[in-house]
């Protein structure tokens, strides 16, 4: 099931940048980026690509924490807290 969610988030974000970048490129060319040192748009909507996509490969590694049976969370637990005698079972 994460799988697939990661997989969708992908393609949607792939598709989101292809929206926002990709297709005035394809319409206009080169000079579809000549302005974009001056338009605070772009570079807000490029940096909101580049952290969502940094949110899902980072997703990628914290899943199984996330994601798991209540013994493994019970593990996981005691490792980040360092203290197993803190929780109760």
């Amino acid at each position: 099931m994460m799988t697939l969610a990661l997989v969708l988030a992908v393609l949607l974000l792939a598709f989101a940048a292809f929206a926002a970048f990709g297709l005035p490129y394809m319409v206009m060319g080169p000079r579809a980026f000549e302005e974009f040192a001056e338009r605070r748009d772009a570079q807000v909507m490029a940096a909101a690509l580049l952290v969502a996509a940094g949110f899902v490969a980072a997703s990628a590694f914290a899943g199984p924490a996330l994601i798991s049976a209540a013994p493994q969370v019970q593990v996981f637990a005691e490792t980040v807290l360092g203290a197993a005698s803190r929780i109760r079972s």
